[in-house]
């Protein structure tokens, strides 16, 4: 109903701009130079490279809790109904000001549910991590993809969220690698471990380096 109810012609606005090398040269200078984008950018990739869990969702359900594939579907619906409580959380508490300190701490969550699942001895237990990493990764994704939009320009803004699509594609292909290996080498538990302490690392690591981002306010 809400599409049916526009009024608009469909035409862009202005003259029409033709891709070009030079014009995404000039998103990804401008990503640079715009220093709470850019530490964003970076805290999605380093998170999701060290934290990407869910390739490893099955060896938790067949070979730590002996699940089957109960089990396995119940822990990949779990991330959907976490990301359904972090919207609806985010949509009942408004309009937030400190974006900076909500996308850190979302952050931090992230890290500690992964560190959680890695420590899980019971089967619901692991259930309700996940569930926690669906939240927190929700609210972190919506609350990154809105700073975004609050701070490019409209010339661009097209750029600068396609850079976003770009980067999360291709972490999520270099996180799913990460862990399938280190699964191997030191087992799912552990490697979630790990992944949770890296994450810590690097959130702590993007705050000094770009404190703008902590001190951040949508005012």
């Amino acid at each position: 109903m809400a599409i049916v109810s526009l009024r608009s012609s469909g035409k862009p606005e202005g003259a029409k701009r033709r891709v070009s090398l030079r014009s995404m040269v000039e998103g990804v200078e401008f990503i640079w130079i715009q220093r709470i984008i850019l530490s964003l950018f970076l805290l999605d990739f380093g998170v999701t490279l060290v934290g990407f869990y869910r390739p490893i969702l099955p060896i938790f359900a067949a070979d730590v809790f002996n699940m089957g594939a109960s089990g396995l579907g119940l822990l990949y619906a779990a991330p959907s109904a976490g990301s359904l409580i972090g919207s609806a959380t985010l949509l009942m508490a408004g309009d937030i000001k400190r974006k900076g300190v909500a996308v850190v701490m979302a952050a931090v969550g992230f890290a500690a549910s992964l560190a959680l699942l890695g420590v899980s001895k019971w089967f619901w237990m692991a259930v309700a991590a996940v569930i926690l990493l669906g939240i927190t990764d929700s609210v972190s994704v919506a609350i990154r993809r809105t700073v975004v939009q609050l701070l490019s320009p409209d010339r661009m803004l097209g750029r600068a969220s396609s850079l976003i699509v770009v980067f999360a594609q291709t972490t999520n292909g270099l996180g799913a690698l990460l862990a399938g290996a280190a699964a191997q080498f030191i087992g799912a538990p552990n490697s979630l471990l790990v992944g949770s302490g890296l994450c810590f690392l690097m959130i702590l690591a993007i705050c000094v380096a770009i404190p703008q981002l902590w001190r951040y306010r949508s005012d």
